[in-house]
């Protein structure tokens, strides 16, 4: 494919086909990686992340065990209750 750079206020953008687009799987606004070696532009489309509810976010603490050590916080210092 063959395109041409068009300015977009101080930077330039490139229009890509739709068929590029659908390929691979992305769409308005979403996130992509832009990186540059040796003369050559490569964009990745970033693995969307799904949001975790706060119970599957709990969930996925307490699955690995090193989550769950105890901790001594020492003496109690005032009226505290141990």
């Amino acid at each position: 494919m063959r395109t041409t750079l068009t300015s977009y206020g101080d930077s330039l953008g490139v229009q890509f086909p739709k068929s590029i687009i659908k390929n691979m799987h992305i769409s308005e606004n979403d996130d992509v990686e832009v990186l540059a070696k040796d003369n050559i532009i490569i964009i990745k489309r970033l693995e969307i992340k799904k949001h975790l509810t706060t119970k599957e976010r709990i969930a996925a603490f307490f699955e690995t065990s090193e989550n769950l050590t105890e901790v001594c916080w020492g003496n109690p210092q005032g009226k505290e209750i141990w």
